[in-house]
């Protein structure tokens, strides 16, 4: 399973941004070894990032993730910066390499 989320920066708070999400990413990465964080910044909309996170074994850890207080704490100290944020959760149906 992988995880995403689809984030519209506030005009002028990008590197804000990016910079919180390396803090939080830092902070939660050691207690999920395994788990890969990526960000990606739209080269077409600078406001517009996209996060990659995966593998996670099962969508308890996932659930787990996300009812801790790291990630509480990483959401409250983004929201400032967002004028949106769409989370999602996937399951890998093909792979081609």
């Amino acid at each position: 399973m992988y995880t995403s989320g689809v984030w519209n920066v506030t005009a002028g708070m990008e590197d804000a941004f990016e910079k919180e999400w390396q803090v939080s990413a830092d902070r939660m990465s050691p207690d999920l070894p395994g788990v890969v964080f990526r960000l990606f910044r739209d080269s077409e909309n600078g406001s517009r990032f996209v996060s990659l996170a995966g593998p996670w074994r099962n969508r308890e850890q996932i659930d787990a993730m996300r009812a801790s207080e790291q990630f509480q704490q990483m959401m409250s100290a983004m929201q400032p910066l967002l004028d949106s944020f769409e989370p999602s959760v996937y399951e890998p149906v093909i792979e081609i390499s």
